[in-house]
Protein backbone atom coordinates (compact mmCIF):
# COMPACT_ATOMS: atom_id res chain seq x y z
CA UNK A 1 0.00 0.00 0.00
CA UNK A 2 2.85 2.41 0.80
CA UNK A 3 4.13 2.02 -2.78
CA UNK A 4 0.74 3.02 -4.15
CA UNK A 5 0.60 6.07 -1.90
CA UNK A 6 4.10 7.14 -2.91
CA UNK A 7 3.29 6.70 -6.60
CA UNK A 8 0.13 8.80 -6.36
CA UNK A 9 1.96 11.61 -4.55
CA UNK A 10 4.90 11.55 -6.93
CA UNK A 11 2.56 11.64 -9.93
CA UNK A 12 1.28 14.96 -8.55
CA UNK A 13 4.79 16.40 -8.49
CA UNK A 14 5.52 15.90 -4.80
CA UNK A 15 8.28 14.22 -2.87
CA UNK A 16 6.70 11.99 -0.28
CA UNK A 17 7.19 9.93 2.86
CA UNK A 18 4.76 7.27 4.06
CA UNK A 19 4.60 6.09 7.66
CA UNK A 20 2.47 3.00 8.36
CA UNK A 21 1.77 1.68 11.82
CA UNK A 22 -0.06 -1.49 12.90
CA UNK A 23 -0.34 -2.16 16.64
CA UNK A 24 -2.09 -4.97 18.48
CA UNK A 25 -2.43 -4.41 22.23
CA UNK A 26 -3.59 -7.14 24.63
CA UNK A 27 -4.20 -6.21 28.27
CA UNK A 28 -5.14 -8.41 31.20
CA UNK A 29 -6.30 -6.39 34.18
CA UNK A 30 -6.98 -7.17 37.84
CA UNK A 31 -8.67 -4.61 40.07
CA UNK A 32 -8.77 -4.75 43.84
CA UNK A 33 -7.40 -8.33 43.85
CA UNK A 34 -9.99 -9.64 41.39
CA UNK A 35 -9.84 -10.38 37.68
CA UNK A 36 -11.44 -7.49 35.84
CA UNK A 37 -10.95 -7.80 32.10
CA UNK A 38 -9.02 -9.08 29.11
CA UNK A 39 -9.04 -6.79 26.10
CA UNK A 40 -7.40 -6.66 22.69
CA UNK A 41 -7.27 -3.54 20.56
CA UNK A 42 -5.95 -3.11 17.04
CA UNK A 43 -4.79 0.30 15.79
CA UNK A 44 -3.46 0.89 12.30
CA UNK A 45 -3.15 3.73 9.87
CA UNK A 46 -1.07 5.70 7.40
CA UNK A 47 0.60 9.06 7.70
CA UNK A 48 1.70 10.89 4.55
CA UNK A 49 4.15 13.79 4.53
CA UNK A 50 4.74 15.55 1.22
CA UNK A 51 6.99 18.32 0.00
CA UNK A 52 5.68 20.32 -2.96
CA UNK A 53 6.89 23.68 -4.17
CA UNK A 54 9.20 23.77 -1.17
CA UNK A 55 6.41 23.45 1.41
CA UNK A 56 5.46 20.59 3.74
CA UNK A 57 2.02 19.02 3.88
CA UNK A 58 0.66 16.19 5.98
CA UNK A 59 -2.42 14.00 6.29
CA UNK A 60 -3.32 10.69 7.90
CA UNK A 61 -5.99 8.01 7.60
CA UNK A 62 -6.95 4.69 9.09
CA UNK A 63 -9.00 3.75 6.02
CA UNK A 64 -6.98 1.88 3.36
CA UNK A 65 -9.79 2.48 0.87
CA UNK A 66 -9.27 6.24 0.91
CA UNK A 67 -5.74 6.49 -0.42
CA UNK A 68 -6.71 9.11 -2.98
CA UNK A 69 -8.24 11.32 -0.31
CA UNK A 70 -5.13 10.85 1.86
CA UNK A 71 -2.85 12.09 -0.94
CA UNK A 72 -5.12 14.99 -1.85
CA UNK A 73 -5.38 16.16 1.76
CA UNK A 74 -1.59 16.16 2.14
CA UNK A 75 -1.16 18.15 -1.06
CA UNK A 76 -3.83 20.62 0.02
CA UNK A 77 -2.12 21.31 3.34
CA UNK A 78 1.21 21.78 1.56
CA UNK A 79 -0.13 24.93 -0.07
CA UNK A 80 -0.11 26.59 3.35
CA UNK A 81 2.59 24.48 5.01
CA UNK A 82 5.96 25.46 6.42
CA UNK A 83 8.93 25.99 4.18
CA UNK A 84 10.91 22.75 3.95
CA UNK A 85 14.55 22.92 4.96
CA UNK A 86 15.36 19.21 4.88
CA UNK A 87 15.67 16.32 2.45
CA UNK A 88 14.11 12.90 2.96
CA UNK A 89 16.87 10.44 3.91
CA UNK A 90 18.35 7.91 1.53
CA UNK A 91 18.93 4.30 2.66
CA UNK A 92 21.82 3.69 5.05
CA UNK A 93 23.02 0.53 6.84
CA UNK A 94 21.07 -0.08 10.02
CA UNK A 95 22.42 -1.02 13.45
CA UNK A 96 21.37 -4.25 15.16
CA UNK A 97 19.02 -4.21 18.14
CA UNK A 98 16.71 -6.82 19.64
CA UNK A 99 13.10 -5.67 19.58
CA UNK A 100 11.24 -8.95 19.12
CA UNK A 101 11.10 -12.19 21.10
CA UNK A 102 8.93 -15.07 19.90
CA UNK A 103 8.07 -16.09 23.45
CA UNK A 104 6.30 -12.75 23.89
CA UNK A 105 4.22 -13.18 20.75
CA UNK A 106 3.24 -16.78 21.45
CA UNK A 107 2.40 -16.13 25.09
CA UNK A 108 -1.28 -17.04 25.64
CA UNK A 109 -3.45 -14.43 27.29
CA UNK A 110 -4.46 -17.09 29.81
CA UNK A 111 -0.83 -17.21 30.96
CA UNK A 112 -0.83 -13.45 31.42
CA UNK A 113 -3.92 -13.88 33.57
CA UNK A 114 -2.24 -16.65 35.58
CA UNK A 115 0.68 -14.35 36.35
CA UNK A 116 -1.70 -11.69 37.61
CA UNK A 117 -3.52 -14.20 39.81
CA UNK A 118 -0.27 -15.62 41.19
CA UNK A 119 0.96 -12.17 42.17
CA UNK A 120 -2.35 -11.16 43.75
CA UNK A 121 -2.48 -14.38 45.78
CA UNK A 122 1.16 -14.11 46.88
CA UNK A 123 0.73 -10.52 48.07
CA UNK A 124 -2.67 -11.09 49.67
CA UNK A 125 -1.21 -13.94 51.74
CA UNK A 126 1.54 -11.66 53.03
CA UNK A 127 -0.30 -8.34 53.35
CA UNK A 128 -3.97 -8.77 54.26
CA UNK A 129 -5.94 -5.63 53.48
CA UNK A 130 -3.80 -4.55 50.54
CA UNK A 131 -5.86 -4.08 47.38
CA UNK A 132 -3.84 -4.81 44.28
CA UNK A 133 -4.38 -3.63 40.70
CA UNK A 134 -2.31 -5.57 38.16
CA UNK A 135 -1.93 -4.89 34.45
CA UNK A 136 -0.11 -7.23 32.09
CA UNK A 137 0.16 -5.60 28.67
CA UNK A 138 1.59 -7.01 25.47
CA UNK A 139 2.01 -4.82 22.40
CA UNK A 140 2.97 -6.24 19.04
CA UNK A 141 3.55 -3.64 16.39
CA UNK A 142 4.86 -3.25 12.89
CA UNK A 143 6.02 0.03 11.39
CA UNK A 144 7.01 0.93 7.86
CA UNK A 145 8.77 4.07 6.65
CA UNK A 146 9.15 4.60 2.89
CA UNK A 147 10.03 7.68 0.88
CA UNK A 148 10.63 9.00 -2.62
CA UNK A 149 14.40 8.58 -2.53
CA UNK A 150 14.34 4.82 -2.20
CA UNK A 151 14.21 4.33 1.55
CA UNK A 152 12.21 1.30 2.70
CA UNK A 153 12.23 0.41 6.40
CA UNK A 154 10.21 -2.16 8.33
CA UNK A 155 10.28 -2.85 12.06
CA UNK A 156 8.59 -5.54 14.14
CA UNK A 157 8.56 -4.88 17.86
CA UNK A 158 6.98 -6.71 20.78
CA UNK A 159 6.85 -5.43 24.34
CA UNK A 160 5.50 -7.11 27.45
CA UNK A 161 5.10 -5.18 30.69
CA UNK A 162 3.68 -5.89 34.12
CA UNK A 163 2.65 -2.98 36.31
CA UNK A 164 1.23 -3.07 39.82
CA UNK A 165 -0.52 -0.50 41.98
CA UNK A 166 -1.40 -1.43 45.53
CA UNK A 167 -3.73 0.53 47.82
CA UNK A 168 -3.38 0.19 51.57
CA UNK A 169 -5.54 2.09 54.05
CA UNK A 170 -3.34 2.89 57.02
CA UNK A 171 -3.56 6.37 58.56
CA UNK A 172 -4.69 7.58 55.16
CA UNK A 173 -4.19 6.09 51.71
CA UNK A 174 -0.89 4.40 50.87
CA UNK A 175 -0.02 3.75 47.22
CA UNK A 176 2.54 1.08 46.36
CA UNK A 177 3.80 0.71 42.79
CA UNK A 178 5.90 -1.95 41.07
CA UNK A 179 6.91 -2.73 37.51
CA UNK A 180 8.70 -5.35 35.41
CA UNK A 181 9.76 -5.20 31.76
CA UNK A 182 9.24 -8.72 30.38
CA UNK A 183 9.95 -7.91 26.73
CA UNK A 184 12.93 -10.27 26.59
CA UNK A 185 10.51 -13.18 27.08
CA UNK A 186 11.27 -13.84 30.74
CA UNK A 187 8.52 -14.68 33.21
CA UNK A 188 7.86 -12.25 36.06
CA UNK A 189 9.73 -12.82 39.31
CA UNK A 190 6.57 -13.23 41.37
CA UNK A 191 8.42 -13.88 44.61
CA UNK A 192 10.69 -10.87 44.23
CA UNK A 193 7.79 -8.61 43.30
CA UNK A 194 5.83 -9.82 46.32
CA UNK A 195 8.88 -9.23 48.55
CA UNK A 196 9.22 -5.62 47.42
CA UNK A 197 5.51 -4.93 47.81
CA UNK A 198 5.45 -6.53 51.26
CA UNK A 199 8.50 -4.55 52.40
CA UNK A 200 6.88 -1.25 51.43
CA UNK A 201 3.52 -2.22 52.93
CA UNK A 202 5.04 -3.24 56.27
CA UNK A 203 7.00 0.00 56.48
CA UNK A 204 3.95 2.01 55.46
CA UNK A 205 1.95 0.71 58.44
CA UNK A 206 4.32 2.60 60.73
CA UNK A 207 3.94 6.38 60.67
CA UNK A 208 7.15 8.36 60.94
CA UNK A 209 7.63 12.10 61.13
CA UNK A 210 10.05 14.53 59.58
CA UNK A 211 10.03 18.27 60.26
CA UNK A 212 10.39 20.72 57.40
CA UNK A 213 14.07 21.29 56.72
CA UNK A 214 17.09 20.31 54.66
CA UNK A 215 17.98 16.61 54.65
CA UNK A 216 19.83 13.88 52.79
CA UNK A 217 17.44 12.39 50.22
CA UNK A 218 17.69 9.09 48.36
CA UNK A 219 15.72 8.87 45.11
CA UNK A 220 15.10 5.24 44.26
CA UNK A 221 15.09 4.25 40.55
CA UNK A 222 11.29 4.45 40.27
CA UNK A 223 11.43 8.15 41.23
CA UNK A 224 14.29 9.07 38.88
CA UNK A 225 12.15 9.61 35.72
CA UNK A 226 10.25 12.43 37.45
CA UNK A 227 13.53 13.97 38.58
CA UNK A 228 15.05 13.82 35.09
CA UNK A 229 11.99 15.14 33.27
CA UNK A 230 13.14 18.80 33.05
CA UNK A 231 16.45 17.66 31.54
CA UNK A 232 14.67 15.55 28.92
CA UNK A 233 12.56 18.56 27.98
CA UNK A 234 15.63 20.80 27.91
CA UNK A 235 17.65 18.59 25.53
CA UNK A 236 14.80 18.40 23.01
CA UNK A 237 15.82 20.19 19.83
CA UNK A 238 12.34 21.67 19.51
CA UNK A 239 13.09 23.80 22.59
CA UNK A 240 16.30 24.95 20.93
CA UNK A 241 14.34 25.89 17.81
CA UNK A 242 11.86 27.86 19.93
CA UNK A 243 14.68 29.54 21.85
CA UNK A 244 13.26 28.32 25.18
CA UNK A 245 15.75 25.70 26.40
CA UNK A 246 17.97 26.68 29.35
CA UNK A 247 20.73 24.70 27.63
CA UNK A 248 21.07 27.06 24.65
CA UNK A 249 24.69 28.06 24.15
CA UNK A 250 25.93 25.58 26.75
CA UNK A 251 27.10 22.64 24.63
CA UNK A 252 30.52 21.63 25.92
CA UNK A 253 29.99 23.16 29.35
CA UNK A 254 30.07 21.20 32.60
CA UNK A 255 26.58 21.70 34.03
CA UNK A 256 26.06 18.62 36.22
CA UNK A 257 28.09 16.55 38.67
CA UNK A 258 30.95 14.72 36.99
CA UNK A 259 29.43 11.42 38.13
CA UNK A 260 26.46 12.00 35.77
CA UNK A 261 26.53 10.19 32.42
CA UNK A 262 23.09 10.44 30.80
CA UNK A 263 22.39 8.72 27.48
CA UNK A 264 19.47 8.46 25.07
CA UNK A 265 19.94 4.94 23.72
CA UNK A 266 17.56 3.74 21.02
CA UNK A 267 19.66 0.60 20.57
CA UNK A 268 19.17 -1.02 23.96
CA UNK A 269 18.04 -4.64 23.52
CA UNK A 270 14.38 -5.04 24.50
CA UNK A 271 14.01 -1.44 25.64
CA UNK A 272 10.40 -0.43 25.16
CA UNK A 273 11.49 2.52 22.99
CA UNK A 274 14.17 0.67 20.99
CA UNK A 275 14.47 0.20 17.25
CA UNK A 276 17.07 0.23 14.46
CA UNK A 277 15.59 3.40 12.97
CA UNK A 278 13.51 6.36 14.06
CA UNK A 279 10.18 7.66 12.80
CA UNK A 280 11.78 9.02 9.63
CA UNK A 281 13.80 5.92 8.78
CA UNK A 282 17.08 7.41 10.04
CA UNK A 283 19.36 4.92 11.86
CA UNK A 284 19.02 5.05 15.62
CA UNK A 285 22.10 5.56 17.72
CA UNK A 286 23.37 6.03 21.23
CA UNK A 287 23.18 9.77 21.93
CA UNK A 288 25.20 10.89 24.94
CA UNK A 289 23.40 13.87 26.47
CA UNK A 290 25.64 14.55 29.45
CA UNK A 291 29.12 13.04 29.66
CA UNK A 292 30.62 13.29 33.15
CA UNK A 293 28.41 16.30 33.69
CA UNK A 294 29.26 18.00 30.39
CA UNK A 295 26.31 18.82 28.12
CA UNK A 296 27.05 17.30 24.72
CA UNK A 297 24.04 18.22 22.58
CA UNK A 298 20.34 18.21 21.72
CA UNK A 299 18.05 15.59 20.18
CA UNK A 300 16.86 16.32 16.63
CA UNK A 301 14.58 15.04 13.93
CA UNK A 302 15.11 16.13 10.31
CA UNK A 303 13.02 19.30 10.31
CA UNK A 304 14.20 20.57 13.69
CA UNK A 305 17.81 19.83 12.82
CA UNK A 306 17.45 21.85 9.62
CA UNK A 307 15.91 24.76 11.49
CA UNK A 308 18.79 24.71 13.99
CA UNK A 309 21.51 24.17 11.36
CA UNK A 310 22.36 20.82 12.89
CA UNK A 311 22.12 17.16 11.87
CA UNK A 312 19.43 14.71 12.89
CA UNK A 313 20.32 12.47 15.82
CA UNK A 314 17.92 9.73 14.72
CA UNK A 315 15.42 10.92 17.32
CA UNK A 316 12.21 11.41 15.33
CA UNK A 317 9.18 10.24 17.35
CA UNK A 318 5.71 9.91 15.88
CA UNK A 319 2.49 8.02 15.44
CA UNK A 320 0.78 7.59 12.10
CA UNK A 321 -1.56 10.51 12.80
CA UNK A 322 1.15 13.08 13.53
CA UNK A 323 4.23 14.55 11.93
CA UNK A 324 7.62 13.69 13.43
CA UNK A 325 8.96 15.61 16.41
CA UNK A 326 12.20 15.16 18.33
CA UNK A 327 11.66 12.68 21.15
CA UNK A 328 13.58 10.52 23.56
CA UNK A 329 14.05 6.77 23.28
CA UNK A 330 15.48 4.78 26.21
CA UNK A 331 17.06 6.98 28.87
CA UNK A 332 20.08 5.47 30.61
CA UNK A 333 21.81 6.87 33.67
CA UNK A 334 25.18 5.21 34.21
CA UNK A 335 25.56 3.41 37.56
CA UNK A 336 28.08 4.41 40.18
CA UNK A 337 29.69 2.40 42.97
CA UNK A 338 27.38 3.02 45.92
CA UNK A 339 25.51 0.22 47.69
CA UNK A 340 22.15 1.22 49.14
CA UNK A 341 22.77 -0.31 52.56
CA UNK A 342 26.03 1.62 52.91
CA UNK A 343 24.40 4.89 51.85
CA UNK A 344 21.54 4.43 54.33
CA UNK A 345 23.96 3.52 57.11
CA UNK A 346 25.59 6.93 56.79
CA UNK A 347 22.35 8.92 57.15
CA UNK A 348 21.34 10.04 60.64
CA UNK A 349 18.04 11.50 59.46
CA UNK A 350 16.69 11.79 55.95
CA UNK A 351 14.17 10.69 53.35
CA UNK A 352 13.98 7.80 50.86
CA UNK A 353 11.64 8.39 47.89
CA UNK A 354 10.11 5.56 45.86
CA UNK A 355 7.42 7.40 43.91
CA UNK A 356 6.19 10.90 43.14
CA UNK A 357 2.85 12.22 41.95
CA UNK A 358 3.13 13.54 38.42
CA UNK A 359 6.52 15.14 38.93
CA UNK A 360 5.02 18.30 40.44
CA UNK A 361 6.83 20.48 37.95
CA UNK A 362 6.46 24.20 38.59
CA UNK A 363 8.69 25.57 35.78
CA UNK A 364 9.84 22.68 33.63
CA UNK A 365 12.07 24.60 31.26
CA UNK A 366 13.95 26.32 34.07
CA UNK A 367 14.28 23.02 35.93
CA UNK A 368 12.30 24.17 38.96
CA UNK A 369 10.42 21.36 40.68
CA UNK A 370 8.04 20.90 43.57
CA UNK A 371 7.89 17.12 43.82
CA UNK A 372 4.99 15.62 45.76
CA UNK A 373 6.19 12.40 47.36
CA UNK A 374 3.54 9.70 47.12
CA UNK A 375 5.71 6.92 48.55
CA UNK A 376 8.45 8.05 50.88
CA UNK A 377 10.07 6.66 54.03
CA UNK A 378 11.91 8.20 56.94
CA UNK A 379 15.56 7.30 57.41
CA UNK A 380 16.68 7.34 61.05
CA UNK A 381 20.15 6.30 62.20
CA UNK A 382 20.72 4.32 59.03
CA UNK A 383 17.38 2.49 59.08
CA UNK A 384 14.04 2.92 57.35
CA UNK A 385 11.65 3.63 60.22
CA UNK A 386 8.28 4.29 58.60
CA UNK A 387 6.19 6.21 56.09
CA UNK A 388 6.27 9.97 55.70
CA UNK A 389 2.99 11.67 54.72
CA UNK A 390 2.26 14.98 53.00
CA UNK A 391 5.80 15.63 51.86
CA UNK A 392 7.22 17.80 49.08
CA UNK A 393 10.76 18.27 47.77
CA UNK A 394 11.53 21.63 46.20
CA UNK A 395 14.47 22.96 44.27
CA UNK A 396 16.04 23.20 40.84
CA UNK A 397 16.95 19.96 39.09
CA UNK A 398 20.04 21.40 37.44
CA UNK A 399 21.32 22.60 40.83
CA UNK A 400 20.45 19.27 42.46
CA UNK A 401 22.32 17.31 39.83
CA UNK A 402 25.42 19.49 40.22
CA UNK A 403 25.94 17.96 43.65
CA UNK A 404 25.18 14.24 43.64
CA UNK A 405 26.56 12.53 46.73
CA UNK A 406 26.23 8.94 45.47
CA UNK A 407 24.97 6.90 42.54
CA UNK A 408 23.80 3.32 43.00
CA UNK A 409 25.84 0.42 41.65
CA UNK A 410 22.83 -1.35 40.08
CA UNK A 411 20.48 -0.23 37.30
CA UNK A 412 16.75 -0.90 37.36
CA UNK A 413 14.98 -1.72 34.08
CA UNK A 414 11.85 0.46 33.92
CA UNK A 415 11.06 -0.18 30.26
CA UNK A 416 12.27 3.03 28.64
CA UNK A 417 14.28 4.19 31.66
CA UNK A 418 17.32 2.30 32.92
CA UNK A 419 18.52 4.03 36.05
CA UNK A 420 20.13 3.50 39.49
CA UNK A 421 19.28 5.33 42.71
CA UNK A 422 20.67 8.80 43.44
CA UNK A 423 21.56 10.25 46.82
CA UNK A 424 21.75 13.98 47.60
CA UNK A 425 23.29 15.41 50.75
CA UNK A 426 20.91 18.30 51.34
CA UNK A 427 17.60 18.93 49.65
CA UNK A 428 14.73 21.11 50.84
CA UNK A 429 11.92 18.98 52.26
CA UNK A 430 8.58 20.46 53.27
CA UNK A 431 6.10 18.55 55.42
CA UNK A 432 2.93 19.29 57.35
CA UNK A 433 4.41 18.18 60.65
Amino acid sequence: MEEKILSLAEARGAKAEVYWSDENRTTVEFRANEFHSQESRLTRGYGLRVVKNGRVGFSSSSDPNKVGELVQAALDTAEFGKQCGFEFPAPEPLPTVKTFENRVITLPAVKMSEWGRELVDAVRARVPGLKLDVNVTRIYGEKVVANSVGLRRRLSRATLELSVTGLLVSDGLVWINEYENLSSGSAPAIGLLADRIEEKAVLARTRARLATGTYPVVFMPTAIPDLLYPLIVGVNGKQLEKGSSPLIGKVGQKLLDEKIVLVDNGLRDFGTASGPFDGEGVPRRRNVLFDRGVFTGFLFDLATAAACRARTTGSAARGYASQPQPGRSNIELAPGDARLENVLAGIKEGLLVHDCIGGGQSNVLAGDVAVNVSSGFHIGNGKLTGRIKDTMITGNVYEMLRNVAAIGDAVRDLGSYHVPFLMFEDLKVATRE
